[in-house]
């Protein structure tokens, strides 16, 4: 994103710092930022086409379901210039197989950047290869460490992403848990993150043995084109717990 690039940001502000930040952070490099708040999905495409914004920033799941919509409307996203989409908020952006149908919808790269209210932007992938996410060294010292034992984790298995700010002065943290379940990888003088934030230690589901994490369900349920929105069930009365998925096609 540079002066004189046209952003389009579809989504209601609220009180989320984020949507404030990004914003914000876009007129403040020359960007020309539209906001697209309170709006219906149509309302927004026709906004995107009459605007003519070549950048569109929103969640993955929220760029897919634009996608579906336009294609309802006889206005495909292909058509309404998007060269680059940012996305945030959810792990699509990192996931190969969403990314892929993201950027095969818009005819766009989609690059994926995550961080948190409580220590900011943390991350963002890599110009050269789309399955990296760069850590802001020069911001944060980083480290990866096993959830439970607290030692450092080796390059390329997955822990859990520590950050300490260096220079957030009105909020210092020290050896913040981000609660990211990340694999970290050589990158240069530092490491990066390959495969983006893959899961949480929080949402980790164990069944009949087997660890599932929300991302990896998500993964293979985008891989088929067909399926549009989709919900998952965990049902623990049985003695073996089952997963129950259901879905909804276009």
């Amino acid at each position: 994103m540079k002066a004189g690039d046209i952003a389009f940001f579809p989504f209601s502000f609220g009180p989320f710092l984020g949507f404030w930040a990004g914003f914000e952070a876009a007129t403040r490099m020359g960007v020309r930022a539209v906001p697209g708040g309170g709006l219906s999905s149509e309302d927004r495409l026709q906004l995107l086409r009459h605007s003519e914004s070549t950048i569109l920033c929103c969640t993955p799941t929220y760029a897919l379901r634009l996608a579906e919509v336009g294609e309802k409307m006889k206005l495909p996203v292909s058509s309404l210039g998007i060269s680059k989409i940012i996305v945030c908020g959810e792990p699509g952006g990192s996931l190969s197989e969403i990314r892929q149908r993201i950027e095969t919808a818009w005819q766009a790269r989609v690059y994926d950047h995550h961080g948190m209210t409580e220590i900011g932007p943390v991350s963002v992938s890599s110009a050269s290869d789309p399955d990296l996410l760069l850590l802001r060294h020069e911001s944060y010292f980083c480290e990866v460490i096993d959830p439970t034992t607290g030692s450092h984790t080796p390059f390329g298995e997955t822990g859990e992403l520590v950050l300490t700010t260096l220079g957030r002065y009105g909020s210092p943290l020290l050896r913040y848990r981000t609660g990211d379940l990340v694999m970290p990888v050589a990158h240069g003088d530092h490491f990066a993150l390959r495969g983006g934030v893959l899961s949480r230690t929080d949402d980790m589901v164990v069944i009949r043995g087997i660890n599932i994490h929300p991302s990896s369900i998500d993964a293979i349920v985008r891989s088929f084109p067909d399926i549009a929105e989709y919900q998952v069930e965990i049902d623990q009365r049985p003695a073996l717990a089952e997963i129950n998925l259901t879905h909804r096609g276009h």
